[in-house]
């Protein structure tokens, strides 16, 4: 062999290969081999969606709501004067007056009555019903169930209808069928919802017949009402549903889809509409406190045994305590709602964690 041949072979394996010995001239393994996997899926780190500062925050918003809500309501009725001439009526005697007025506590400084009633609020233990003479949470929580069922059904309609109008004003396919639908709803939601209920009650009621006017105790009184309610959820959804499917029609995951051959119903229905649901989630938990505030005139209207018609009767006879317990009730089952949908949102969309 040509010896200027083989010393150049021998130096460039020399130059080429490193010692075992020397650390620093090792040959750094490539992330794509299979011998690397391991060590690269044990060096990986899971986040959990939901962290620990982001749920205790929301839980102290939580808090500091219904803290809000009845501090406001207990001062704003204590203004108005005691209740107690209102409960024994005309023909009460002045000692009368003030010994029932000692005995449920209104002769008391306003602080201190404050004071009393936040540390019987904690405890569960809210006053005696100026009405029915006995615990006031007891009496509100005997009419939640038929106020959830209301306000479940009334909810639930909106929601319904409120997808089907804003997906149908996105993506109809004549122009009737994406502007009729949601001007009439939009226009029902103009309407004073009293007034809207007594246009029901006239038109299927006392017109035609077919449904009653009022109460409880079958499938036919929960229509109207739940009717009525529904307009509260029903017009807003379909605007925030229309827009975010037309603001996420030309997103980039949308464009690769596409360019992946899928049909055009299958984008519209899991790479549009899915995605444009997360600001609809968030407004549905908007909605059940308008649902719930909706209730106090649809249960009035329409005789219906709920929470709603038992505050106002309660508020008429100023029956401050069973009062205070239907605020209370109300704004803890509307924060609880709104901090699942604060979590869900969170787990759906990384972005309202960082917000």
């Amino acid at each position: 062999m040509n010896p200027i041949v083989e010393t150049t072979l021998d130096e460039s394996v020399d130059v080429g290969a490193a010692p075992p010995s020397d650390p620093s001239r090792r040959v750094p393994l490539s992330p794509n081999r299979a011998s690397d996997e391991p060590a690269a899926r044990g060096r990986r780190h899971h986040r959990s969606p939901i962290t620990l500062r982001f749920f205790v925050l929301r839980l102290f918003t939580a808090m500091l709501a219904v803290w809000g809500a009845l501090t406001i309501v207990f001062f704003a009725l204590n203004m108005t004067g005691s209740p107690v001439a209102l409960l024994v009526g005309d023909n009460a005697t002045a000692e009368e007056i003030a010994r029932l007025t000692t005995e449920f506590g209104y002769d008391r400084p306003l602080v201190v009555r404050y004071v009393i009633f936040l540390r019987d609020a904690l405890t569960g233990q809210f006053p005696e019903s100026l009405q029915y003479h006995s615990n006031s949470l007891d009496v509100v929580l005997e009419r939640i169930p038929a106020t959830l069922l209301l306000s479940g059904l009334g909810l639930l309609l909106g929601v319904t209808v409120g997808l089907g109008v804003g997906y149908l004003a996105a993506n109809g396919r004549w122009a009737w069928s994406r502007r009729v639908p949601l001007a009439i709803i939009v226009c029902a939601e103009a309407v004073p919802p009293i007034l809207l209920g007594v246009v029901l009650v006239l038109i299927f009621s006392l017109k035609l017949g077919w449904l009653p006017t009022g109460g409880s105790g079958s499938w036919k009184n929960l229509i109207l009402p739940v009717t009525l309610l529904s307009v509260y959820a029903a017009p807003s959804i379909a605007r925030v549903f229309r827009a975010s499917i037309v603001s996420n029609a030309h997103a980039d995951h949308v464009r690769t889809a596409e360019a992946k051959g899928l049909s055009r119903r299958m984008v519209r229905l899991r790479h549009i509409a899915a995605n444009a649901l997360i600001p609809v989630i968030n407004l549905i938990g908007v909605h059940v406190g308008a649902i719930l505030s909706g209730a106090v005139v649809t249960e009035s209207l329409f005789s219906w045994p709920g929470v709603g018609r038992l505050s106002v009767d309660a508020l008429l006879n100023r029956d401050y305590p069973l009062v205070l317990a239907s605020v209370c009730v109300v704004a803890v089952g509307f924060v609880i709602v709104n901090l699942f949908v604060d979590i869900f949102i969170a787990v759906l969309d990384p972005r309202a964690r960082e917000r």
